[in-house]
């Protein structure tokens, strides 16, 4: 989904956390004309808004209450009406290496915390990329404009 809004299209993001802070932080840090973000405080919200109105990218905390966002993110790349949106996963939780660790294995990025602007918005454009190009691919998939396609997730 793209919004509208004086002439700007935005890319719509869902952000789910279930601390206000990262809400807050993750808006001031995105707030540049480019994105409008959504807040879900659990995977439940989250799923209800993904329902209604499909986000063009998603970043997901990894350890919340309830149900994870290891979970979430298995839930919406197994489900083929959502599985093309890009995930950004963040976690605090790192290997011996110092590597990020993706419990799920089905993130497309990851972000370590703390969040620091630079990450955050490079992972971001990184994801708007892939959505521009997903967004191409089924799009030529639906006009049989091509007769073969391998995509990679």
């Amino acid at each position: 989904m793209t919004i509208s809004g004086d002439d700007k299209k935005l890319t719509f993001v869902l952000l789910v956390d279930d601390d206000p802070f990262i809400h807050e932080m993750v808006a001031s840090m995105i707030d540049d004309g480019k994105y409008s973000v959504v807040s879900a405080m659990n995977a439940a919200d989250a799923l209800k808004i993904i329902a209604q109105e499909t986000p063009d990218i998603i970043i997901t905390d990894a350890l919340m209450p309830g149900e994870s966002g290891y979970s979430l993110i298995h839930k919406i790349k197994t489900n083929p009406t959502t599985a093309h949106i890009p995930v950004i996963l963040i976690t605090i939780l790192e290997e011996p290496n110092g590597s990020v660790m993706d419990g799920s294995g089905m993130a497309d990025f990851r972000v370590s915390k703390p969040l620091y602007l630079s990450d955050l918005t490079s992972v971001l454009e990184e994801a708007n990329t892939l959505m521009e190009q997903r967004r191409e691919i089924s799009f030529d998939i639906t006009r049989n404009e091509i007769e073969t396609v391998t995509i990679v997730f």
